[in-house]
C-alpha cells in the first residue's frame, strides 16, 4: 500500500510540474531576452526552468521551475517561482538576487521551500553565441513541512546550468 502511494505521488509531482512548464512556456511569448534552462546541483536533482524577462515589472524577471531532487532516500517533484534581479551586468557576467516560493511533493509528504537566491551567468558572447550561457547559483531557505511534517530549517542549495536566451 506504502508503494502504491509513492508512485501515485511521483507521477502526480511529475504531471504536475509538466503540465505547469508546458502551459507557461506555449503561453509565454517569445519576446527578447527570455530563456529555457536546465540546472543540477545540491540536493541532488534536475530542474528545468523558463525565464521571462521583465515578467512581473520592469528589471524584475520570472523565472518558473519543475524540479525533481533526492533528500536522503525521497525523491521529490516541485513546481516553484522565482523573481530575479539583475544587480550588476559587465558583459558578459551578470549578477542577479532572487527568492521565491516552490511546493514540492515527496513520499515523505509536501513541503513549501520558501528561499532566497544569489547567482552569476557568463554570456558566450566573444565565442559569437550569446544566446548561451552558463551559470552558478546559492540558495538559503526554509522546507517548511505541510500537513504534519517536519521543517528543514535552514536549507542550502548549490547549482550548475545552462541557459539558452531568445
Amino acid at each position: 500500500m506504502a508503494g502504491m502511494r509513492r508512485f501515485l505521488n511521483t507521477r502526480l509531482g511529475v504531471t504536475l510540474a509538466a503540465v505547469l512548464l508546458a502551459t507557461c512556456i506555449a503561453t509565454a511569448s517569445a519576446q527578447n531576452g527570455n530563456w529555457v534552462g536546465l540546472r543540477s546541483g545540491y540536493p541532488l536533482g534536475v530542474t528545468l526552468h523558463y525565464g521571462l524577462k521583465n515578467g512581473l515589472a520592469s528589471g524584475a524577471d520570472l523565472r518558473i521551475s519543475g524540479r525533481v531532487y533526492v533528500y536522503g532516500s525521497v525523491a521529490h517533484f516541485g513546481i516553484g517561482l522565482d523573481a530575479m534581479h539583475d544587480v550588476l551586468v559587465r558583459s558578459p557576467f551578470s549578477v542577479y538576487l532572487g527568492g521565491g516560493p516552490a511546493l514540492d511533493v515527496g513520499s515523505d509528504g509536501s513541503y513549501l521551500d520558501v528561499h532566497a537566491l544569489a547567482g552569476s551567468e557568463f554570456r558566450f558572447v566573444d565565442l559569437g553565441v550569446p544566446q548561451l550561457g552558463i551559470f552558478a547559483e546559492g540558495t538559503l531557505g526554509a522546507l517548511i513541512g505541510i500537513s504534519n511534517q517536519p521543517s528543514r530549517i535552514p536549507t542550502f542549495g548549490l547549482a550548475l546550468g545552462v541557459n539558452y536566451h531568445f
